[in-house]
């Protein structure tokens, strides 16, 4: 008890608390440990977490995006911190796609302020080849539009967006689009909406677009949607047995129908009135009314100049025993073997029929003016007097040229 009762005597005493106080100072004194420069803090944020350096055709599998920092320096500096100039890093130099790495996180400080923690100081990457891919940007109409109105002038701009991030992730979208609601169309300004992805299955890693936007350009107006569809000309019968449909070309290649949107939906081609162009023979330009599709009206031109074009058929007939004949010197010293040929000659099927060498004024020849060794193997070459008709072939197409009695020398 007296022992107890000395101690509660010191610790009451004044010289007691004084000592006290002097301890209590000096660890307070090391906690925020003050010295000519003033008093050091403690301050803890998040900060992105950046990954330099990385190869271009790499993109990073299950990235973090930010760390916890602990930072610590004088008061004074403390207070006129830009943060901006406190980088966290991760070094991803020669890193190669399809291996898992783990890389210290690197932070940087402004002078006078230190690291205390970082969290993670350590990450888990994952490079995997980065692909690009151009893809189209489609616009989602709204199906909410009120009676009577319709959406006219639609436009999307850019219409193609670039895809970017891994080979397996871009295969996983399907499409892009953009979707402005009524209330937005009803503005009648230009839009910029966000353009979203269609996607078979959830992405493994980050994929973006470029740009990430797009202008959608419409107006809602009043009365029955419009529709502009390709003109599809209807023909029956077939040219002469001398030609063929060479091209077929309507002037306007479209025409606009408008009726329900239900009924224009089905609608992907407007048709002409038929024409028959049953044993024709020349090309033929006519104007030629439009049908109107069902359940709707045509809406601008009703009908559209036409034009079928035919190119001309060729058959080939083949002329037999057709007699070679010598140019250039007397025949009758000469001996040509074969004597004669076999000639295929073309022209259009009607007239190629009725062909013989005496109708279309045939000759088959060999050149004797430059010969100088005998016997000589020579081409035979052929004339065709009408236009009409060609030689195609020439069968042998060489003769063997020899003098009529002995071989000579010129």
């Amino acid at each position: 008890m007296k022992s107890a009762r000395r101690i509660d005597e010191i610790l009451t005493s004044p010289w007691a608390l004084w000592a006290i106080s002097v301890a209590t100072a000096v660890l307070m004194w090391f906690y925020v440990t003050e010295n000519d420069e003033g008093i050091y803090v403690t301050q803890k944020f998040s900060s992105p977490l950046e990954y330099r350096f990385l190869d271009s055709q790499l993109t990073l599998r299950s990235r973090v995006a930010e760390v916890d920092v602990e930072i610590r320096g004088p008061e004074k500096a403390m207070a006129r911190l830009d943060y901006g100039l406190v980088a966290c890093f991760v070094d991803a130099k020669n890193l190669v796609g399809g291996i898992r790495y783990t890389q210290n996180v690197n932070v940087s400080l402004p002078p006078d302020i230190t690291l205390v923690s970082c969290v993670p100081s350590q990450v888990v990457v994952e490079p995997v080849r980065q692909a690009s891919r151009r893809m189209p940007v489609e616009v989602v109409l709204p199906q909410d539009v009120p009676e009577g109105q319709y959406l006219e002038g639609v436009e999307v701009l850019p219409k193609e967006v670039t895809v970017r991030g891994s080979e397996g992730d871009i295969a996983k979208v399907g499409a892009l689009q953009v979707m402005p609601t009524v209330a937005e169309l009803q503005l009648g300004k230009e839009l910029l909406l966000p353009v979203k992805f269609v996607q078979s299955e959830p992405f493994e890693d980050s994929v973006v677009l470029e740009p990430s936007q797009a202008r959608v350009r419409g107006a809602l107006v009043r009365g029955l949607p419009k529709k502009m569809v390709p003109i599809n000309a209807r023909l029956s019968g077939n040219p002469d047995r001398d030609h063929e449909i060479k091209s077929v070309l309507t002037d306007p290649l479209e025409a606009q129908v408008e009726g329900r949107s239900s009924v224009l939906a089905k609608i992907t081609a407007v048709d002409t009135e038929t024409v028959d162009i049953s044993l024709l023979s020349a090309d033929q330009t006519l104007i030629v009314p439009l049908r109107a599709p069902k359940g709707a009206e045509l809406s601008g031109v009703k009908s559209v100049r036409l034009t079928v074009t035919l190119g001309e058929l060729k058959a080939g007939k083949q002329l037999t025993n057709v007699p070679v004949q010598v140019r250039g010197s007397e025949a009758d010293q000469w001996v040509v073997s074969p004597a004669s040929a076999s000639v295929i000659i073309e022209g259009t099927p009607s007239r190629v029929e009725e062909v013989t060498p005496e109708s279309v004024g045939l000759s088959l020849y060999v050149d004797l003016s430059n010969i100088f060794i005998i016997p000589a193997d020579l081409a035979l070459r052929a004339e065709v007097a009408s236009a009409d008709f060609r030689v195609v072939k020439i069968e042998p197409s060489t003769v063997t040229v020899n003098a009529a009695e002995n071989p000579k020398r010129w």
